[in-house]
């Protein structure tokens, strides 16, 4: 009996001692790895900010302190904060809308093959057109208001999220649809708890790329004529030569991308917690 225990408390040992080394070892990662970010973003624009003194002329590349001060006047002045309003909403009405159609139809051509048959040639033909070339044309159809971009951010998201979910029905085994017929799965429940299981991490992939594709048309659209928003900002400010304010709403924009997919992100770990999930892979030898 003593030696059953003993070689038991030999299997445990390792086992708890490995857990305590990963702990450490990811307590350490949560302290240097946003201190070495910290360090790199300080760095650049600490370098930034010396070129603009010494080295370069300020009206072609501002500096930090520039665009800090810039982005108050913006904030506080209200221009900056209405022109990000309607780009925002130009994004949330344009990139749901072109998700949830992107992905029930690339959805539809997974489940019919002669839906796919017809239409597929006449989709990739459609997403070979320039998005910029189209942007235009919905100015001349839509007007210079909200719907033209909205016009644009749909299009570009669209395209994203139909050939991923597309993809995920063609990878799909039919073994596992055919095992859930056999146990007696009707259509809905053979929909919602299989297929769509196993394509979330496509659609999640299509919706999460799609994000900075989304405000890229906006962005587009108001640069081809606009009298509000970001991309009227942006455009009007280089007009003006103000490049401090062209900095910032580039860094409006880079922020609005990451609050969207730090909100993607958290859906995706929910809705995937079933998941097995790999940060890395490691490669030996």
């Amino acid at each position: 009996m003593a030696e059953e225990m003993t070689q038991e408390q030999a299997r445990i040992e390792p086992s708890s001692g490995v857990r305590a080394v990963a702990r450490e070892e990811l307590s350490k990662r949560r302290i240097w790895v946003p201190l070495i970010r910290v360090a790199v973003i300080g760095g650049f624009l600490g370098l930034w900010e010396a070129a603009s003194t010494w080295w370069m002329e300020p009206f072609l590349i501002s500096s930090p302190s520039r665009i800090v001060n810039s982005m108050i006047q913006g904030f506080q002045s209200g221009d900056l904060m209405h022109n990000t309003w309607v780009t925002f909403q130009e994004i949330a009405i344009g990139f749901p809308v072109g998700a949830i159609c992107g992905i029930a139809l690339g959805f539809s051509f997974g489940r019919s093959k002669n839906l796919a048959e017809i239409f597929e040639p006449i989709i990739i033909a459609l997403n070979g057109i320039p998005r910029t070339a189209l942007a235009p044309l919905f100015i001349v159809w839509l007007g210079i208001g909200l719907w033209s971009k909205v016009g644009v951010v749909f299009l570009l998201t669209f395209f994203l999220n139909f050939f991923n979910t597309y993809a995920g029905m063609r990878q799909m085994d039919q073994e596992y649809v055919d095992l859930a017929r056999l146990m007696g799965a009707g259509r809905w429940k053979l929909t919602f708890r299989v297929i769509l299981p196993a394509i979330a991490p496509y659609m999640f992939t299509g919706i999460r790329t799609s994000i900075p594709f989304s405000v890229i048309g906006a962005i587009v659209g108001e640069f081809v004529a606009a009298t509000e928003g970001l991309g009227f900002f942006i455009r009007m400010s280089a007009g003006l030569f103000r490049t401090a304010d062209v900095f910032v709403g580039i860094i409006v924009l880079m922020f609005m991308v990451i609050a969207m997919d730090k909100i993607a992100e958290m859906i995706e770990r929910k809705a995937l917690r079933w998941q097995a999930r790999t940060d890395h892979v490691t490669i030996q030898g």
